[in-house]
């Protein structure tokens, strides 16, 4: 049966009706305003136009993850204290959290749980990056593992449109997984392809999964690890307590110690109790 519930999800999302997630306009607004240098006055007025997204940025820029030595009031003192990539991480952050909801219930928890998953792994990406020496690729890794895992989004949303009647009995916690584990990185490529985002996003999206992975595609290798090591702690849909870290091939790609994995864990627990 998981196979014809991959065709219904399939056709729901190639239907006229199906309304892919779509690219924040204000991230988008922002992303165009960085790239064209404007100041932080103009930046500031553009977040200003979304005020639940303010409100996040706030909430995010004074979490435990971004904290300074002071609390951040307004929308100007978090962007003079990030930085203005950083800031466009948080939009990305805060944008993507509005999406994640469903009106089934047991949908809901799984949209809980994979933004939980989406957070932290954003968070724990960046932290390996810096943690390792890769300080180049910190903001780019903070992203890529924000979105690795959009495709498990679209399918849920699939999902939650046609869980109704005699199709609601059959889709059982372990095919809904099992579709979403089949589906999530073509769909991931798909969307953010379709938003226009640099080729490196949408290549991990692809990608991550693979057994195969392209040796030196250090972003790949970065987000493969923190995934792991989500897996490994219970955050997100999967728990392998039992993953032994050390024997990845991400670990020797990206020369991380020991003491990094058991810090990352650590990490990753916190992050993930603030979402």
């Amino acid at each position: 049966m998981s196979e014809s519930i991959k065709t219904l999800i399939a056709n729901r999302v190639d239907s006229d009706g199906f309304k892919l997630p779509v690219f924040s306009p204000v991230a988008m607004e922002i992303q165009n305003a960085i790239n064209a240098d404007a100041d932080l006055a103009a930046i500031e007025r553009m977040i200003h136009k979304d005020q639940a997204m303010a409100a996040e940025i706030l909430r995010l820029a004074n979490s435990a993850f971004f904290a300074g030595l002071s609390k951040q009031k307004t929308i100007q003192q978090a962007l003079i204290r990030l930085g203005l990539n950083r800031v466009f991480g948080i939009v990305m952050m805060a944008a993507q959290k509005q999406a994640f909801h469903a009106r089934n219930p047991y949908l809901n928890e799984l949209m809980e749980s994979l933004w939980r998953h989406a957070a932290a792994s954003a968070a724990g990406c960046r932290w390996l990056a810096l943690r390792c020496g890769y300080q180049e690729l910190a903001d780019d890794a903070f992203l890529a593992g924000l979105l690795h895992d959009l495709g498990s989004l679209v399918v849920l949303k699939a999902n939650d449109e046609i869980m109704n009647g005699e199709i609601a009995a059959e889709m059982t916690s372990d095919v809904i997984k099992e579709v979403i584990e089949s589906l999530h990185t073509e769909y991931g490529h798909r969307v953010m392809a379709a938003w226009e985002l640099p080729a490196q996003y949408y290549e991990v999206a692809r990608d991550h999964h693979l057994e195969d992975s392209n040796s030196s595609n250090q972003l790949l290798h970065i987000v493969r690890l923190v995934d792991a090591v989500c897996r490994k702690v219970g955050i997100g849909m999967t728990h392998e307590p039992e993953l032994a870290l050390e024997g990845l091939p991400e670990v020797k790609h990206l020369g991380v110690k020991d003491v990094y994995l058991a810090e990352l864990e650590i990490e990753l627990e916190d992050i993930a109790h603030e979402f």
